[in-house]
């Protein structure tokens, strides 16, 4: 059983609150009766008794409480109440004290209420999310108890209800999120975290929606990826334009040289030279366009495990003894912010139904990284946001993993991805 403090006892011992409707002198007593044990967000006083509002069984830490009723019919005689709180796991968190009620001899009450809160907002209790259950007690007999469920606030980093401004007619994106693969590991919300980030370029990157090419699944083979990174991108862009690309998917990195490779949809690890798409040509190739800005983010790894998961891309290596090269960038035209460091895993957050560094990309874009509060966004914020919070997160679930940035992030200007949302 936890031990509150005494203040928090003294508060949750005013709080439980017995009223009665005026007892009445009768020769012959109706029988009593039980209406049972009901769970509220809270109470309202309807003169001498008071009634449960909003009757829920689910709660979140963001709750001020959760009011445990009774109501009872024609309540005679000295009685004794008493709640017993279970916190997830079925330990006792609290027991009240036996709260008495004497109705004197040939007397009784119509309509006895009495409740008892559980306080949430603020106290400890709002950290043991998961299921609860309440116990009420009359004369040391167990008479009702009901379960609810105490659930974590999920920070949604959806971007609802949000009006699309004015685009930028000459820039560009490129969203490649690859969930299942024909013959590789499944990579675990990928679907959900490259459709996201196609709205937070239309949204708030203010990118024109038919600018974006978006490639799922089976439509990002590695001629997909090659057809549009070397030959419709280079065409359509102009010297003013932003380019943004998402990849969300495998990496590997090859067998003999050690180079990083994007995978494909199709692509075989065996012969990832083959199959796979060079990181350094696609940072190459970026370089050459004669445009304003490139920012590519990837949710990916190079390992030799799988991305957002404990399996090996190719059955029979040995992730730590694979090397793996390093990757330039020559110039800060072209910028990028990758998942992981050369070597460590990318993984998924369950808790939030993302990608780890995707969730927190997210959340920066959205105005969490803006520490200097001038409503914009700079790429420097953003790998100190990241960099910051994934590591942390990364391990409390056993692992490691720092974001990177290239090129280095002392050799960039620190300029503006985009505009906080007002």
């Amino acid at each position: 059983m936890h031990l509150l403090k005494s203040s928090l006892i003294l508060v949750l011992s005013t709080l439980l609150v017995l009223s009665c409707s005026g007892p009445k002198k009768v020769a012959q007593k109706p029988p009593l009766k039980f209406h049972g044990l009901t769970i509220a967000k809270g109470i309202e006083k309807k003169g001498s008794v008071a009634e449960p509002v909003n009757l829920t069984t689910e709660f979140s830490p963001q709750d001020e409480a959760v009011i445990a009723h009774i109501k009872l019919d024609n309540l005679s005689g000295v009685h004794n109440f008493r709640w017993d709180w279970y916190a997830p796991g079925g330990e006792l968190y609290y027991s009240t004290p036996d709260f008495p009620i004497n109705i004197s001899d040939g007397k009784y009450s119509e309509k006895t209420t009495a409740w008892h809160s559980l306080i949430l907002k603020g106290d400890k209790a709002a950290r043991l999310v998961g299921n609860w259950e309440v116990k009420v007690y009359i004369n040391a007999e167990f008479v009702d108890s009901k379960r609810f469920v105490l659930a974590a606030v999920k920070d949604s980093v959806e971007l609802t209800d949000v009006v699309v401004q004015n685009p930028f007619p000459s820039d560009w994106a490129l969203v490649i999120g690859i969930e299942e693969y024909a013959n590789l590991p499944s990579v675990d919300y990928a679907h959900k975290d490259a459709l996201i980030i196609r709205d937070y370029f239309i949204k708030m990157l203010r990118v024109p929606e038919e600018n974006i090419i978006t490639l799922i699944d089976s439509d990002a083979t590695k001629a997909q990826m090659e057809g549009y990174l070397e030959q419709y991108i280079p065409t359509n862009v102009q010297a003013d334009t932003t380019l943004y690309v998402y990849f969300v998917g495998h990496g590997a990195p090859g067998m003999k040289s050690g180079d990083p490779y994007l995978v494909p949809y199709d692509g075989d690890t065996r012969f990832i030279e083959q199959t796979g798409y060079k990181l350094q040509k696609l940072y190459s190739d970026l370089g050459k366009l004669n445009i304003k800005q490139t920012y590519v983010f990837l949710d990916s790894c190079f390992s030799g495990t799988a991305s957002r998961a404990a399996e090996l891309l190719v059955k029979g290596t040995r992730p730590t003894l694979m090397h793996v090269k390093d990757v330039e960038i020559k110039n800060d035209s072209v910028i990028s912010l990758s998942a992981a460091s050369i070597g460590q895993t990318s993984n998924a957050y369950a808790d939030t139904e993302h990608g780890l560094f995707t969730y927190y990309l997210l959340k920066g874009l959205k105005g969490a990284a803006d520490t200097d509060e001038d409503n914009w966004v700079s790429i420097k914020e953003m790998y100190e946001y990241v960099s910051q919070h994934v590591p942390r997160v990364a391990r409390r679930m056993g692992t490691e993993q720092t974001p990177s940035i290239l090129p280095p992030v002392d050799e960039l200007k620190n300029v503006a991805i985009g505009r906080v949302l007002q």
